[in-house]
């Protein structure tokens, strides 16, 4: 799946793979994964790391071959903005990918049978990857600061950004 900063063993690797994983996973909970947002998912996990909305929607519109169409997913409307920002709504909303506002990207959840989880995330200023930093003591601990101050979090979303072991070590 391209070049990530660490490979966590339990992670769904590879974009068929990972697309496959969520297609069970809305059988599981009673969603549907239309033609364009199977598409959408699936060049988000095959670009392996953060990935702009307008990126993806280049590659939707050189994507001839593509995964299979249905009627309504095919010709130019199924690859205009509000079709795929409207797929990256489903995504997001359903735990399959999360947006990284710092660089204002998609990347793939590496647990995409989970349900919606707050992960932190390393990003690296080198080779872009992100890594998703399973912790969730680090979760935990902001929400517990954050009710200690009177606040009540209804979301998190911490990004590190820095170099990776291998750019790091390349540098």
């Amino acid at each position: 799946m391209g070049h990530d900063c660490i490979h966590p063993h339990e992670h769904v690797h590879g974009a068929a793979d990972f697309v496959a994983a969520v297609e069970r996973a809305c059988r599981e909970r009673g969603l549907r994964l239309t033609p364009i947002r199977a598409r959408v998912l699936g060049l988000i996990a095959e670009h392996g790391k953060p990935i702009k909305a307008y990126d993806l929607l280049d590659r939707l519109r050189a994507d001839k071959s593509g995964a299979e169409r249905s009627e309504g997913d095919d010709g130019a409307g199924a690859a205009a903005p509000p079709t795929v920002y409207r797929a990256l709504d489903f995504l997001l909303a359903n735990g399959f990918i999360h947006k990284l506002e710092s660089v204002n990207a998609f990347v793939a959840c590496h647990h995409p049978s989970a349900a919606q989880h707050s992960v932190p995330f390393l990003i690296c200023d080198g080779c872009h990857s992100a890594v998703e930093l399973e912790d969730q003591r680090i979760v935990a601990l902001l929400d517990e600061k954050a009710r200690a101050l009177g606040f009540m979090p209804q979301a998190q979303t911490l990004e590190v950004h820095g170099l990776c072991a291998r750019c790091a070590q390349a540098g």
